[in-house]
């Protein structure tokens, strides 16, 4: 099945499984971290997996497959998508979501903008320190 991502959201206080909204209002289940590898805008071909809950058909991605084998994330139409190093997207979602499971982070747009930022800066200052950016390398420390 084909879909292009409108939304993405971690999962619920208290919930284990993410949600991705597909362009056309489809809703799909997804574990955390299958949902950090997604980019809304993108296109992926998804294989689903079906079940019935209280009368209802509950539809979970299994795997995802960007289409065309590339992910094109777009934005607002005015802000340029965020250039990022290989592996900080990575970084940034992992942390993120083990923060908002331990409570630390809570589901609300100012705390996960600060939180995000954070992590970014982190990822820059450390595994991803280069002389441009102000990371490790510039400030004299050499990774191990």
């Amino acid at each position: 099945m084909l879909i292009e991502i409108a939304e993405t959201h971690p999962p619920q206080f208290g919930k284990k499984v993410a949600t991705v909204i597909a362009k056309g209002g489809d809703k799909f289940e997804i574990w955390p971290e299958k949902l950090t590898d997604l980019r809304v805008g993108a296109k992926y071909d998804v294989d689903v997996a079906e079940r019935e809950y209280s009368g209802r058909t509950i539809r979970k991605i299994t795997k995802a497959t960007p289409a065309n084998s590339v992910a094109h994330p777009t934005t607002n139409g005015s802000a340029p998508a965020a250039a990022t190093g290989p592996g900080e997207a990575e970084f940034v979602a992992t942390v993120l979501a083990a923060l908002i499971r331990a409570g630390e982070v809570k589901n609300d747009k100012a705390q996960l903008f600060h939180t995000t930022n954070m992590l970014r800066g982190l990822w820059g200052a450390t595994f991803g320190g280069q002389h441009r950016n102000g990371g490790a390398s510039e400030a004299g420390f050499a990774p191990r």
